[in-house]
């Protein structure tokens, strides 16, 4: 990779012809100069986010270098330094100052260099790296013209991606009103037989979340390709740091759907409203079709449902749009303790208690109350 340093040669621009076509009209016919710089714009969310460098983006803007007030067709290129002194150029350029900058290309440049320079160490996920732009006149070589922009500072996590893309195994979700604030990272489960797909049911507050593959990797809003919005008047959008936000406060599904495109991970989040169930013998005269639990007021209370039409093993799930109930099922452990969620280990295709265990089998009846806590993941059965 090419070094690209602090120290420039400027042309002398006062050489530069006038572009005539007769003596009658010189006075309309434009000079080009040379800026001393142009600006790129920080990103919005640089300050409180760390972009994923394998398989995210980097969206960056800039304004237009002015060569003298003429329409210049200009190219621009992205550098990237550690520490400012020396940068490195990316092998791609861009025909307008709209540049979506593929990660892989920084990590590429990122890694090696911060490796080089702390013993062959891996960075820490937040690790901060400056980019400047490098613009020119591409239709007369790649350094006719040539002036720089400001340098800007982003968070990244750099690390050795493996040769194949495979789909994550996990995600997890962070946030303002989920369990303790800003500091428990919520598991958001798999949905049963969807490789790539998970689901989870949050309170929002409207202060927001972050989400991410592992606790503390603070993806935020711009980490999601795709939103699914199927709640009726919800806005969703980003805050000043970031975070996911939702205009209105209450009970969400979130379902992430993840697919490999190209070089990366694409991720859609659907948002959809917040709804769970029970089903089965004990429920509807055992007709299978689901009855809803009643949500709580805020994130504290707990989901409940006591109207049981017959006695049997608890089937209870989450309502997660395009998916059937039984891939989202859920049990409560022991009848008092955590949910259990269906999965590879604990597959209750027939019942709980013959496929999983017993400790996983929760009966109810008339007389029964479910207390379902979706901030903790935690459940009860009570007896009347």
């Amino acid at each position: 990779m090419r070094k690209i340093y602090n120290s420039l040669l400027f042309m002398a621009v006062a050489a530069l012809p006038f572009l005539t076509s007769c003596k009658d009209d010189n006075d309309s016919n434009p000079t080009m100069s040379l800026p001393s710089s142009f600006v790129l714009n920080t990103p919005e969310m640089a300050a409180n986010n760390v972009y994923d460098l394998p398989y995210g983006t980097v969206n960056l803007t800039a304004s237009q270098p002015n060569y003298g007030g003429w329409p210049a067709a200009v190219t621009y290129a992205i550098q990237v330094s550690l520490d400012g002194s020396e940068w490195t150029e990316l092998p791609t350029t861009y025909p307008t100052p709209t540049m979506a900058v593929e990660g892989s290309e920084i990590n590429d440049v990122v890694l090696p260099q911060y490796r080089a320079a702390h013993n062959d160490e891996d960075p820490a996920s937040g690790l901060a790296v400056q980019l400047r732009s490098r613009a020119f006149l591409g239709d007369t070589g790649p350094n006719y013209g040539e002036v720089f922009s400001n340098s800007v500072t982003i968070k990244v996590y750099a690390w050795e991606a493996p040769q194949e893309l495979a789909l994550p195994t996990s995600i997890y979700v962070c946030g303002g009103s989920i369990a303790d604030a800003w500091s428990t990272w919520k598991p958001v489960p798999l949905i049963w037989t969807k490789e790539g797909q998970f689901y989870t049911m949050i309170y929002n507050n409207g202060d927001g979340f972050k989400w991410g593959n592992k606790p503390n990797d603070w993806f935020g809003y711009d980490m999601i390709d795709e939103f699914d919005n199927q709640v009726e008047g919800l806005e969703i959008s980003s805050d000043g740091d970031g975070n996911i936000v939702f205009s209105q406060p209450g009970w969400y599904v979130l379902k992430f759907v993840t697919a490999i495109e190209g070089k990366k991970v694409k991720y859609t989040l659907t948002v959809a409203p917040g709804k769970a169930c029970l089903t089965g013998a004990a429920v509807d005269n055992g007709s299978w079709s689901g009855v809803e639990m009643t949500a709580p007021e805020g994130k504290d209370g707990d989901w409940t449902f006591s109207d049981f039409t017959g006695s049997g093993e608890m089937r209870a799930y989450i309502v997660v749009p395009g998916v059937d109930w039984w891939q989202t099922e859920f049990t409560i452990l022991g009848g008092n303790g955590e949910l259990v969620w269906r999965d590879a280990d604990h597959n209750s295709e027939s019942n709980w208690k013959d496929d999983v265990g017993e400790d996983y089998s929760v009966t109810v009846g008339p007389g029964s109350t479910v207390k379902i806590n979706f901030d903790r993941n935690t459940g009860v059965v009570e007896s009347n």
